[in-house]
């Protein structure tokens, strides 16, 4: 696989970030926080879990490697303690990925790659970036932490006897809790029935499953796919390019790969 190649220079990490979204407790939210360099521990951590569930050792990297956050909570005496993982199941999936960033990015490592698998062709395409090149997007103080939507055709639901579709309605961002429920997940299809029904509500609808997810049309699952790719606040993870082939394909950010989590790639 081809990349392109970049320049080496000089890259001086930081260990105290702005969070895009922040934490939220009793009505005050915190964006500040320290951090610390992944070490041994962590990788103990990553091997032990990243292959029951990605997502859960997310979040115990993530609690080991948060040391403070300005406001809630004080620095760690002992660095190698755990913060309670509720914290990071709490935050959002906005929050979380731009802190996994920024914990490899501790280690001096900039360069990565957004890959993406060619639906028409089966290649495999890889574009060579930097982290701290990419935009990061910060939510506005006070905001609600969901995006409006209006469906197409919408989800249908039984109303006093007659089908009825629900079109506009609203989507939260994901938490770290959201994210563990579909760790352990590998359909693509399932993922996003399971992520929509926790964090979609729609105007006019009591409850919302992933059986009336699943019969969503098309055109209105592009709609919610869309928003979980584009739509949310923090960094940019998500491209399109075109195959050799002819083909649009999607690459993001490899997050796993920071982790030392495996691709499995296809010659051009």
């Amino acid at each position: 696989v081809q990349t392109c190649a970049l320049p080496i220079y000089q890259f001086v990490p930081s260990d105290h970030v702005t969070l895009p979204v922040g934490v939220l407790k009793d009505g005050t939210n915190y964006r500040g926080m320290s951090l610390d360099e992944m070490c041994g521990i962590d990788d103990h951590l990553v091997a032990s879990k990243s292959g029951d569930n990605g997502s859960k050792a997310s979040s115990l990297v993530i609690c080991r490697c948060v040391q403070e956050v300005d406001g809630l909570l004080q620095r760690k005496q002992n660095p190698e303690k755990m913060f309670d993982r509720e914290l990071a199941r709490q935050m959002t999936q906005p929050d979380r990925d731009f802190l996994l960033t920024r914990i490899f990015m501790l280690s001096g490592r900039n360069d990565t790659v957004m890959a993406g698998e060619c639906a028409r062709c089966g290649r495999i395409k890889e574009k060579s970036i930097r982290l701290s090149d990419l935009p990061v997007t910060q939510w506005p103080e006070g905001k609600p932490r969901e995006i409006p939507f209006e469906l197409q055709v919408g989800v249908e639901s039984i109303v006093k006897g007659k089908p009825t579709f629900f079109k506009k309605g609203f989507f939260r961002f994901p938490t770290g809790k959201d994210q563990e429920l579909t760790g352990k997940m590998e359909n693509p299809a399932e993922i996003f029935d399971s992520l929509f029904a926790a964090c979609g509500r729609f105007e006019g609808l009591d409850s919302l499953d992933t059986s009336m997810i699943s019969r969503m049309k098309r055109r209105d699952r592009d709609v919610i796919t869309d928003i979980m790719k584009y739509g949310l606040p923090g960094f940019k993870q998500w491209e399109d390019i075109v195959c050799d082939c002819g083909n649009l394909v999607e690459i993001r950010v490899d997050l796993a790969s920071f982790f030392g989590g495996q691709r499995r790639r296809k010659k051009k």
